[in-house]
């Protein structure tokens, strides 16, 4: 009876190919599994930091010309803080728990809006300035969970907050 079939060493060549042909498989998917992992964790770490660094402070309000409040913000974090791009405000402001317009004091027309670590911006609010005996209570929130409020409160002297 005269049989043909493969070789033992091209049986055994076949079968070391296959071997590692599943290795290297395995390894691009965990390669490319485990850069996933971390760029997410790093993606969690980096946010958490941000959050961790990020703070502004509502340095005093007071009675504009306008009639309104307006108020000095300083960023007391330790990154940049950005405030709008592109027509699109990361800002939001709360007068007695309701929204409420802001613009800026001192930029005209910015497409970014941004606030250095120790800078100081005036925001003019479209909230006006409390009649004697009576107070407003504002909220200044943005991105990375920062927040900061003031009450400005009206007592027939003082026109700041």
């Amino acid at each position: 009876m005269n049989r043909k079939g493969i070789t033992p060493v091209i049986a055994t060549s076949l079968l070391i190919l296959i071997a590692v042909s599943a290795v290297a498989t395995a390894a691009v998917f965990f390669r490319n599994t485990t850069d996933d992992i971390t760029g997410s964790v790093n993606d969690q770490l980096s946010e958490q930091q941000r959050i961790e660094g990020t703070s502004i402070s509502v340095e005093r309000g007071y009675n504009n010309s306008n009639g309104n409040i307006s108020l000095k913000i300083r960023n007391t974090g330790r990154y940049v803080i950005s405030i709008e791009e592109n027509d699109q405000k990361y800002w939001s402001l709360f007068a007695d728990g309701r929204p409420n317009s802001f613009s800026y004091a001192s930029y005209s027309s910015p497409s970014t809006v941004s606030l250095d670590t120790g800078e100081v911006i005036t925001l003019q609010t479209d909230v006006g300035y409390p009649s004697s005996g009576s107070f407003t209570r504002l909220e200044l929130q943005g991105r990375f969970e920062i927040e900061s409020g003031i009450v400005c409160s009206n007592n027939g002297g003082s026109q700041n907050c």
